[in-house]
């Protein structure tokens, strides 16, 4: 594979690509529980009188059960907190029910290798500077809501808990690019149809997943809070320049936070040896069988797969846990931000 890529802003829908996308679940269940555990324990900070508010939220949510189901035997804050950790996967687990919002997930630039044909130059080039997905729009759309003191609860318990995951999605460099070169001439479907070595398992898994579930494999919210605490010891708010950089106000800042994800992509991440699914070119229906087979059976469309270059997994996960702890902290920040906006609002008018 080249060394050198070149970001191209694009927009266009190349059919099977765009039904594929959506099946690859973004950081999977565990790093959409961590960002959700840094943002409450921000929020408990800074608005403790905020968390009998979530928790009543909650109560209002239009598929309620599985908040139940998740809070278990827990009572008060824990109860409200495990609640507020299930919000951020809950749009993956309502794949394909009347909940669901498939083009939510992705918001994907063009990435083009110095290897790419013409055909891909000019594919990219299609897009017209614009992402496939819906991911930027559908964040401003349930951010306004949550900030929008005309809301039901039903409406801004249905936001809520999209905002947590799309901010999650777009920091994700996956959910962001496509590749476009020789071996994927109208793009990879954000490298879920490239395959590599998985450091983990010892079996081929694709690059989007790898990325995905990085090396936090397990649900248990033992582990959620562990890796959640070492995160933000890790990564304290000093560290991250972005959160001045582009900061909520900024009405372009959901797509600069998405492009920072994207820039990974382009500077690194696709400089990797893959092996190419057998049926890329093949109907959607087929690209999706695979992907549903590898997700629920560890079932892979290809038998060999090369291993990452050195440096590439380790670089991988200090990537990863940065942008999940970045994402943590920017949640934290709208829900403060929608919170501010409505009480003042309705001070004004009197409520």
């Amino acid at each position: 594979m080249p060394k050198r890529w070149t970001a191209v802003a694009g927009a266009a829908a190349f059919g099977a690509l765009v039904t594929f996308v959506p099946e690859a679940r973004a950081w999977d269940h565990p790093g959409h529980m961590v960002t959700a555990a840094i943002a409450f324990a921000e929020i408990e900070q800074a608005r403790p009188d905020l968390i009998d508010v979530l928790g009543l939220l909650f109560l209002k949510h239009p598929d309620p059960a599985p908040f139940w189901v998740a809070s278990g035997d827990a009572k008060g804050k824990e109860r409200v907190r495990r609640m507020f950790i299930e919000c951020a996967r809950w749009p993956d687990d309502n794949k394909f029910t009347l909940n669901d919002r498939l083009t939510w997930h992705t918001a994907r630039w063009a990435v083009v290798a110095d290897d790419a044909p013409t055909e891909a130059r000019a594919a990219a080039e299609a897009r017209r500077g614009k992402p496939v997905g819906q991911a930027i729009e559908a964040l401003r759309l349930v951010s306004a809501m949550l900030s929008n003191p005309e809301a039901d609860p039903t409406e801004r318990a249905f936001a809520l808990c999209w905002m947590l995951h799309i901010v999650g999605d777009i920091h994700q460099p996956m959910h962001v690019s496509d590749l476009f070169s020789a071996d994927f001439p109208t793009g990879n479907a954000g490298a879920t149809m490239s395959y590599v070595h998985d450091p983990v398992t010892d079996r081929p898994i694709p690059l989007h997943i790898l990325w995905d579930s990085n090396f936090l494999r397990v649900p248990s919210l033992e582990e959620v809070d562990r890796n959640a605490q070492l995160f933000v010891a890790k990564h304290p708010r000093s560290l991250f320049p972005e959160l001045q950089q582009h900061p909520l106000g900024d009405p372009d800042a959901f797509q600069e936070w998405a492009l920072e994800s994207n820039q990974i992509a382009a500077d690194w991440a696709f400089d990797v040896r893959t092996t190419a699914d057998p049926n890329k070119d093949q109907p959607a229906e087929k690209l999706v069988q695979n992907m549903v087979n590898f997700i629920l059976n560890g079932v892979s469309p290809v038998q060999e797969a090369p291993e990452l270059p050195p440096g590439y997994w380790e670089r991988l996960q200090d990537t990863a846990e940065r942008r999940m702890t970045l994402a943590g902290y920017r949640i934290a920040d709208i829900i403060l931000s929608a919170a501010d906006q409505v009480e003042a609002q309705r001070r004004f008018m009197g409520r």
